[in-house]
């Protein structure tokens, strides 16, 4: 080796070092690189989890928001809420009233009066001495319709108001998100809850309501550190909600076919139909009050209803009914689209029996109505859709063999009357392949056949059997209560309106001998001291029935043995011919404004629609 090459060497000392200390830099700038991205793939993972969490927690305000409406919270029923909002507890003095929606009238500012009233302000229907925020009715008048707007919306619950509100809030956050605050400091919070206005649709220029009301919900997740307070995520959620569908029958016994009976089967207090003929056989059908043929089955006009061509009819009906006469039933009518061929051979009238002035008499049977004499409707995927919701007090149950059903389609196998003997709610009992009902009506369940013994279902009972049969079958004590009094209804809107006649009747107790026996025994007033219109009767005690609510069957419907059923039974395929025994339907006239109970824990409200990517 030379001199030279000793002397390259030495020239090239200390380049390996500068070349490694480059590449342990750039190195080391990839780590740290690394590590940000993945510092920052973490901070969006975490607040992508507290997104979802706040969304979470959002639904969960808005299905307590839902149970309020299900459940009022004034009463002993409202109990089993998370919460029990108080009417100093929310702001109801921002509203804006709007009656079309994005339609052309302008929102009016409540101011109070009677024009532009505030949301239930003084209605207490129930005499509870609360304000029915969250209570039927829902519609009817501007104080009792949720008009409000998104600005300016019915109720307002803000936490930003302070005091009693911020309180409420405070304490649904710790009550539906328990596990916050957590042990590092982050904190799940209920800002606001507004109830107003559903959405509106234009449809062919009209604008119309989608829904009963809208629920708004703010909420947020935040973490405080000291004195500084961090909003980790925020979430607005709204949810459409609509009054569940029940069909509203009209009267204690509806067939979508034929209405046959036998021996003394009785039905009382209000509206029979058939779609179909009708045939009574040689029952003793109770008289009535005199009417007149009414424009559709919902629609009771007595005779002389017409104000004031009838003036002169209806003074001498009224003065004759209330002289002391007795009723077998001031509320029952039997209404047809077919004939009454049988009892009442030759009569093609749909009158079958002119009315009088002169008393009680049979011209409450109607026949040839039809197209005017429907069924209710009870869809079959609509209410399968809403016992498998979760919502309430609702069941779902699968068919297994016989009559025996499984909940939700899994666990043991039980027969039907374990399942709902004692039990409230909303049940609904499937075909045999969990589709709707064919066209034959081969996919129903076999016919049940209930007999012997106590038995008492509560609540909405759907069934897609051939067929309801009951025998020797005994009720469960029921508390009854009497229909309003009979009423001209001179504008047929089906609603008592100040002004309009009404037979002024006297209740009577049912009688222990004969249950078709009327409450009209005296001339004078008994019920209430005075004599004005009442809406119901009072009270009776020491009944029983084995159905208390409503029974719908896909099949037909055969009454024998001595079954008492309180509410509405409808059979989408009529009645046998066989119907015999010494059955009672009587209707339950809440049915028509206040149903179901809040007590019974069935949901009042549907959620119809919800939008979360707010």
């Amino acid at each position: 080796m030379n001199a030279q090459t000793d002397q390259g060497r030495t020239d090239e000392q200390g380049s390996a070092l500068v070349i490694a200390i480059l590449v342990t830099a750039i190195l080391s700038l990839l780590g740290i690189s690394f590590l940000l991205m993945a510092d920052t793939e973490n901070k969006i993972a975490q607040n992508e989890a507290w997104s979802a969490q706040a969304l979470s927690f959002n639904e969960g305000v808005v299905r307590e928001v839902k149970r309020w409406f299900d459940r009022p919270p004034y009463g002993a029923y409202g109990g089993t809420n998370l919460s029990q909002p108080t009417t100093g507890a929310m702001d109801r003095q921002h509203r804006m009233i709007d009656t079309d929606g994005d339609g052309p009238t302008a929102p009016v500012a409540a101011d109070g009066s009677a024009t532009n009233p505030y949301y239930k302000w003084g209605v207490d229907l129930d005499g509870d001495g609360n304000d029915d925020i969250f209570d039927k009715p829902y519609r009817g008048g501007a104080a009792n319709t949720l008009l409000g707007t998104e600005a300016g919306p019915d109720v307002i619950i803000s936490r930003a108001n302070g005091g009693a509100q911020q309180t409420l809030l405070d304490a649904l956050a710790t009550k539906i998100a328990p596990s916050f605050p957590s042990p590092n400091g982050v904190q799940a919070r209920v800002d606001e809850i507004d109830v107003y206005e559903p959405p509106y649709i234009n449809i062919s220029g009209t604008w119309t309501r989608f829904g009963m009301a809208t629920v708004k919900v703010a909420v947020s997740i935040y973490k405080t550190a000291g004195s500084t307070t961090q909003t980790l995520a925020s979430r607005t959620v709204k949810a459409v909600l609509n009054e569940t569908p029940y069909p509203g029958p009209y009267g204690p016994l509806q067939s979508c076919a034929q209405l046959n009976w036998n021996g003394d089967f009785h039905v009382h207090w209000g509206t029979s139909t058939a779609v179909g003929n009708i045939n009574p056989k040689g029952n003793k059908l109770p008289n009535s009050i005199p009417r007149a043929i009414p424009p559709s089955p919902k629609i009771d006009l007595l005779y002389g209803w017409q104000s004031p061509a009838q003036d002169a009819t209806w003074n001498t009906l009224k003065a004759n009914i209330e002289a002391n006469q007795a009723i077998d039933d001031p509320w029952w009518r039997l209404i047809a689209g077919g004939t009454d061929a049988d009892y009442y051979p030759g009569i093609t009238a749909q009158q079958i029996n002119a009315p009088t002035t002169t008393g009680p008499d049979n011209s409450n049977l109607f026949q040839s109505m039809n197209p005017l004499v429907g069924c209710p409707e009870f869809d079959y995927q609509t209410w399968k859709s809403i016992a498998q919701s979760g919502m309430g007090d609702v069941h779902y149950f699968a068919w297994d063999s016989g009559t025996s059903f499984r909940e939700n389609g899994s666990g043991a196998s039980t027969d039907f009357v374990t399942l709902t003997d004692q039990k409230v709610g909303l049940y609904f009992f499937d075909t045999q392949d969990g589709q709707p009902p064919n066209a034959g009506v081969t996919n129903l369940t076999p016919a049940i056949q209930i007999s012997g013994g106590p038995y008492l279902f509560t609540g909405f009972l759907y069934v897609n059997m051939a067929g309801w049969d009951t025998k020797g079958l005994s009720g469960r004590p029921v508390d009854f209560i009497w229909p309003g009094e009979p009423f001209r209804d001179s504008n047929q809107n089906g609603v008592y309106d100040a002004g309009e006649g009404f037979i002024n009747l006297n209740y009577n107790s049912i009688s222990t001998t004969d249950r078709t026996v009327s409450p009209r025994g005296a001339a004078a007033d008994t019920y209430g001291g005075s004599v004005t219109w009442n809406k119901y009767g009072p009270h009776i005690t020491g009944e029983t029935a084995s159905i208390w609510g409503v029974l719908y069957i896909a099949g037909v419907l055969d009454c024998s043995g001595t079954a008492d059923y309180y509410g509405s039974v409808v059979t989408k395929g009529g009645t046998q011919d066989k119907m015999t025994g010494t059955p009672d339907l009587w209707w339950d006239p809440r049915l028509l404004d206040n149903w179901p109970p809040p007590s019974w824990g069935m949901p009042r409200v549907i959620i119809t629609k919800w939008q979360t990517d707010l």
